[in-house]
């Protein structure tokens, strides 16, 4: 008996499967990273560097086009706004993942997960590439999700925005003149960004569904 593929589905898996691609896409990415590693450590020859980066994409577009043929029917039953909404996810968490995936393949072999954050050099070409993937795609994703947004989502995402600026504001003068005293290290704009979104993450989620 073949399975039928029109019957609706959950919206909590139409949600996480998606999640779930993504996550075995990037550990494939880490997966071929620690070989090539572990083939240096061992004197041996590593893959070229494309190769992690290739079997991650080719593994998400097969992955993705049986999520798109079993959930069809459950994608068409949503309303037009939000299938709006979930599109402009999907946007932004790819434009993530491929500059996630060209981070990793822009990387020399042997380098670590937290050399590549805290210090390692990155390429012209890709310095170039991921600042207009940034832009671009924060905009366009910006501008998309606002239109698709109902009022109580729109207070939730005003509200998170405001705490993630308070988070900046505070800590950000005070770094500053203690370092200027010579009582703290240099201040770490990326630090304050990633705490300025953590606390926005936060208070968006409990607004949102509390």
């Amino acid at each position: 008996m073949s399975r039928d593929d029109t019957k609706p589905r959950s919206l909590a898996a139409l949600i996480a499967w998606p999640i779930v691609i993504a996550l075995i896409a990037a550990g494939l990415l880490g997966g071929f990273a620690g070989h090539n590693q572990a083939a240096l450590d061992s004197g041996g020859t590593p893959l070229p560097a494309w190769v992690g980066p290739l079997a991650a994409v080719a593994f998400a577009i097969f992955a993705l086009a049986i999520y798109a043929r079993r959930y069809r029917s459950t994608w068409q039953g949503l309303s037009p706004r939000k299938q709006r909404y979930w599109l402009t996810l999907g946007f932004c968490s790819a434009i993530g993942g491929i500059v996630g995936g060209w981070l990793v393949a822009d990387q020399p072999t042997g380098r670590g997960l937290s050399e590549t954050l805290a210090s390692g050099s990155l390429s012209p070409g890709f310095a170039v590439g991921a600042s207009l993937l940034w832009i671009a795609g924060l905009a366009i994703g910006m501008v998309l999700y606002h239109r698709s947004i109902d009022d109580h989502e729109e207070r939730a995402w005003l509200w998170a925005c405001v705490a993630g600026w308070y988070a900046f504001i505070f800590p950000a003068p005070a770094w500053w003149v203690l370092h200027r005293a010579a009582l703290a290290p240099p201040v770490d704009i990326m630090t304050l960004f990633a705490f300025s979104l953590i606390v926005n993450a936060i208070v968006w989620l409990w607004l949102k569904f509390r």
